[in-house]
């Protein structure tokens, strides 16, 4: 969950966009958020919609448990 409530898109790597935490209303928005986002991995006009979730870089750092190494490795 995200503090004001409100879903994050956003590109995790370069070739990798994520669309998460959309709380208690996923039902509805998931799917809507989901197709803005694949237009715009398409190539798409981005959608004034997705633009108010959207962040270009991600906030957090990258995980210590969950990386390309550990992952490979299991």
């Amino acid at each position: 969950m995200t503090p004001p409530w409100l879903p994050v898109a956003g590109r995790a790597t370069r070739s990798v966009s994520c669309l998460i935490a959309c709380n208690g209303h996923g039902l509805a928005q998931a799917p809507c958020l989901g197709t803005l986002l694949t237009d715009r991995v398409d190539g798409d006009k981005v959608h004034d919609d997705l633009v108010i979730v959207w962040r270009e870089r991600p906030r957090f750092g990258p995980s210590l448990a969950f990386n390309a190494s550990v992952i490979r490795a299991m």
